[in-house]
C-alpha cells in the first residue's frame, strides 16, 4: 500500500458510495486500486460502513502483504468477522506475512481450534507460540523476536554484515550488544555504524543505558520508562535469566499507551469498555449496568433525607422525590455516551456517515440500560409508597424514557459541536449536563404526571 497516503484520507460519504458501487458490481480490480491506494488504517476504518459480507468481500481483494497490514489495524469485532468468513487460505497467506508479535496479537484473539488452523503451517509458529504464552498487557506480549544481537568483540563490519543478513522485518534502529549469557549491556545505533571504521569493536561504540524490562512488566510502566529515556526500542529479559528474549518498538508502545488512555478514559465514564464502538449491544449494556446501578442508591438516599427532613408529599407531588434519581441517572448515561462520541470523533471512528448506526446502537444500549434501572426504581416506588403498583409503573416509565432522551443528547451533541466547528471535549460538557436538566424533568415530571392521573 502507499506509504506517501495522507494519514486521513478523503473517506466520505461520496467515496464510500463509490465503493460500494463497485463491489455490488464485481469489479474486483478496480476495486482493488482504489484500496491499494489507501493506508491500511484507512481500510481498516472503511471496513465499518460495510456488512460482515462486504468487509469479506473487499478483504479478499486485497494483496497478501495488504490484507496483513489491515488485518492487524481493524478492530476485534472486525477482525473477528474476517477471520470466521474469509477462506482459510487466504487468511494464513495474511499471517505469513506478519511479523511474528503481529501475528500472535491477531491469533490471540481466536478460539483454540480457530488459533490452532491459523497456526498450522506458519514459518515463525514457534515463535509466535512463545509470544502466546505472556499476557497481552505486559512486556512479552508486546515484544517482537525480530532483533539483532552482537557479541561485544564483534567488529563494525561484522555488525553491519549482520544486520543485512536479517530478515525485512527485523528492527534496526538499535542493534543490542550481549555477554556471554546474552545479557544485554549495550545498545548500538545504526547510524554510528555507518559513520564508523569497518575494524572498530562495537564495544567502543555502543552505549550502555539499554534500561532492560522483564517480561512480566505491565505495559504502563514500559510505557513509561520509553518516554523517560526518549528510547525508540527497549529490550526484555527473562525475569529469572535476565537473558534478552525480545524487544518493544516504539511504534508499540504508541498503541499500547493510546489503548491504555483510551481504556482509563472509558473507565473514568463507567462504561468499562475498551473499544465500545465496536462491541455488540448486549456486553456494551452489560458493561454500563454494574456502575449504573450502583449510583442509583446515592439518588434514592436523597428522596429519602427529604422524607426524614419531613418533606413527605402524596400523589402527584409524591414524583418529586424521585428528580434527584432521575436527573443524577440521565447525568451519568449522557456522560457515558458523550465520552464515546467524543474519543470516536478524536480518534476517527465517528464519521458524519456513521451517524445513524452510533445512534441506534446508543439507544439499543439506553433501552437496555433504562428496562434494567426502570424496574429497579419501580421496585423501590413500590415498596416505599405505599405498595402502589401504578406509582411503580409510573417511576419505572419515566426512568427508561429519561435514560433514552439522555443517551440521544450524550450522541448528539458532540457530532452537532463537531458540524459547528466547536471542540466537542470542552463544550459536550456543559451543554449535556444543561440539556438533561431540563429535558430530564420536563419528560420525568410532565410524563409521570399524566400517567399518574392516568392510574388513578
Amino acid at each position: 500500500m502507499s506509504e506517501s497516503s495522507p494519514p486521513n484520507p478523503t473517506l466520505d460519504e461520496a467515496f464510500i458510495a463509490g465503493v460500494r458501487r463497485l463491489l455490488e458490481e464485481g469489479r474486483r480490480e478496480e476495486l482493488a486500486r482504489q484500496l491499494a491506494d489507501l493506508h491500511p488504517s484507512d481500510v481498516a476504518d472503511l471496513l465499518d460502513d460495510f456488512s460482515t459480507d462486504e468487509k469479506v468481500a473487499l478483504f479478499s481483494v486485497l494483496e497478501a502483504d495488504d490484507a496483513a497490514d489491515v488485518l492487524v489495524e481493524t478492530d476485534a469485532e472486525t477482525r473477528e468477522d474476517i477471520i470466521e468468513s474469509v477462506q482459510p487460505e487466504k487468511l494464513r497467506t495474511a499471517l505469513a506475512e506478519l511479523e511474528p508479535d503481529e501475528a500472535a496479537d491477531v491469533i490471540g484473539e481466536l478460539e483454540p481450534d480457530e488459533a490452532a488452523d491459523a497456526l498450522a503451517g506458519l514459518e515463525d509458529r514457534d515463535e509466535i507460540e512463545q509470544l502466546l504464552e505472556y499476557p497481552p498487557d505486559t512486556a512479552g506480549g508486546l515484544m517482537t523476536t525480530e532483533f539483532v544481537t552482537l557479541p561485544a568483540g564483534a567488529t563494525t563490519r561484522e555488525a553491519i554484515e549482520q544486520a543485512r543478513g536479517a530478515s525485512e522485518t527485523t528492527h534496526r534502529n538499535y542493534l543490542y550488544v550481549t555477554d556471554a549469557d546474552s545479557h544485554p549491556i549495550g545498545r548500538l545505533p545504526i547510524e554510528k555504524l555507518v559513520f564508523s571504521s569497518p575494524d572498530t569493536p562495537v564495544g567502543d561504540l555502543m552505549e550502555t543505558d539499554v534500561h532492560p524490562v522483564p517480561t512480566d512488566m505491565d505495559r504502563e510502566q514500559v510505557a513509561e520508562i520509553v518516554r523517560r529515556y526518549d528510547l525508540l526500542a527497549i529490550p526484555v529479559v527473562d525475569p529469572a535469566s535476565a537473558a534478552v528474549k525480545g524487544i518493544i518498538t516504539v511504534d508499540n508502545i504508541l498503541d499500547a499507551a493510546d489503548e491504555e488512555a483510551a481504556e482509563d478514559m472509558y473507565r473514568l465514564a463507567g462504561t468499562g469498555a475498551t473499544d465500545p464502538l465496536h462491541q455488540p449491544i448486549l456486553q456494551r449494556a452489560m458493561l454500563r449496568l454494574p456502575w449504573l446501578l450502583i449510583t442509583l442508591v446515592p439518588g434514592f438516599l436523597v428522596g429519602q433525607i427529604m422524607r426524614w427532613l419531613g418533606y413527605d408529599p402524596g400523589g402527584t407531588t409524591a414524583l418529586l422525590l424521585f428528580v434527584p434519581v432521575m436527573i443524577e441517572m440521565a447525568g451519568n448515561v449522557s456522560l457515558q455516551s458523550s465520552t464515546i462520541m467524543v474519543r470516536g470523533i478524536a480518534t476517527g471512528d465517528v464519521r458524519t456517515s456513521r451517524t445513524g448506526s452510533i445512534l441506534a446502537n446508543e439507544m439499543g444500549v439506553a433501552i437496555l440500560v433504562g428496562v434494567a434501572c426502570g424496574l429497579v426504581s419501580g421496585a423501590v416506588g413500590y415498596i416505599f409508597f405505599g405498595r402502589d403498583i401504578g406509582f411503580a409503573v409510573v417511576i419505572a416509565s419515566s426512568m427508561l424514557c429519561g435514560i433514552l432522551s439522555a443517551a440521544v443528547t450524550g450522541t448528539l451533541i458532540p457530532l452537532a459541536c463537531t458540524r459547528v466547528g466547536v471542540d466537542p471535549a470542552l463544550a459536550s460538557g456543559p451543554f449535556v449536563t444543561s440539556l438533561n436538566d431540563i429535558t430530564g424533568t420536563l419528560i420525568y415530571l410532565g410524563l409521570g404526571a399524566q400517567l399518574l392521573h392516568l392510574f388513578d
